[in-house]
């Protein structure tokens, strides 16, 4: 007797077979070593679908953007003409800020949107406007000596040059500015020193009794130099101090003359005549 063969008829169907391709996928990212690059893989694929769903956004098709408006440029321009060419575009203008720049007052500096970006009809551009350059006036150096006066002006924000004039005050004092102290002059400008020379004809400073430093500052005051000086050795006056002087006191010379000087000096001193006088009664005595 042949033994019947049981079969329920009831087996797995296509559909629940297990997928080889599948399953080998799922274990090879599930598996410990390489699931850092699965989720890995993850963030990337998150940030590229974050970036194209921004840049949808922010930068819609032709087709999405037929209703916005392209921003013209008005930097560079004044400020009515930037509201006019705005209003052209059905655009509006807003001011939102000024600044001191080099640019004359009132030019447009920066705008936002920036050109060429699209906006809403009838939306604000905002614009920031130049202030021009910064002023300050210009400081009063006069009577000052140029050394100074050129300290005061670079801590001022100003640059100087020097011009020698013929004036009645010290050589070296400053005598005047251009521009004149007080005119309102953009920052880093230039500032003209006008600086005495000294009067072209002076008369002779009187030098006598005075030491050959002070003399010297006299001379150069009023434009003049000292010149040869003669040491005097017989004087009781105080080493250093002038005694006499050519041309003298009160002549009229020419700036930049030379004065020479007498200046008296420490006197040698005297030779030791006690061991010569010691020798001499020596050489007397009878021997």
């Amino acid at each position: 007797m042949v033994p019947m063969r049981r079969d329920s008829g009831v087996g797995p169907t296509e559909s629940e077979r297990p997928d080889p391709a599948r399953s080998d996928w799922r274990a090879w990212v599930t598996t410990p070593q390489r699931l850092p690059v699965s989720l890995l893989g993850v963030v990337i694929g998150g940030f590229l679908f974050g970036y194209l769903l921004s840049v949808l956004l922010a930068f819609p098709s032709e087709d999405a953007s037929t209703d916005l408006s392209q921003v013209p440029e008005v930097i560079g321009k004044t400020a009515e003409e930037a509201r006019r060419l705005l209003e052209r575009w059905g655009l509006g203008y807003e001011e939102v800020a000024a600044l001191h720049n080099a640019l004359p007052s009132g030019t447009v500096l920066a705008q936002g949107p920036l050109p060429g970006q699209l906006t809403r009809p009838g939306s604000a551009v905002s614009v920031t406007l130049s202030l021009g350059p910064k002023e300050r006036p210009v400081p009063d150096v006069v009577g000052l000596s140029y050394r100074q006066a050129e300290i005061a002006l670079q801590r001022a924000g100003y640059k100087s040059d020097v011009t020698r004039v013929d004036a009645e005050a010290d050589v070296g004092q400053v005598v005047g500015t251009r521009p004149e102290p007080g005119t309102p002059l953009r920052l880093t400008g230039r500032v003209r020193l006008l600086v005495s020379a000294g009067p072209a004809m002076v008369e002779t400073p009187d030098l006598l009794s005075r030491s050959l430093a002070e003399a010297q500052a006299a001379a150069e005051r009023l434009g003049l130099k000292l010149g040869e000086v003669t040491q005097d050795s017989s004087s009781l006056a105080a080493p250093g101090t002038v005694l006499g002087q050519r041309p003298i006191a009160g002549t009229v010379v020419a700036r930049a003359t030379a004065i020479s000087v007498t200046v008296a000096t420490v006197p040698p001193e005297p030779a030791d005549t006690s061991e010569a006088s010691g020798e001499e009664e020596s050489e007397s005595r009878p021997r």
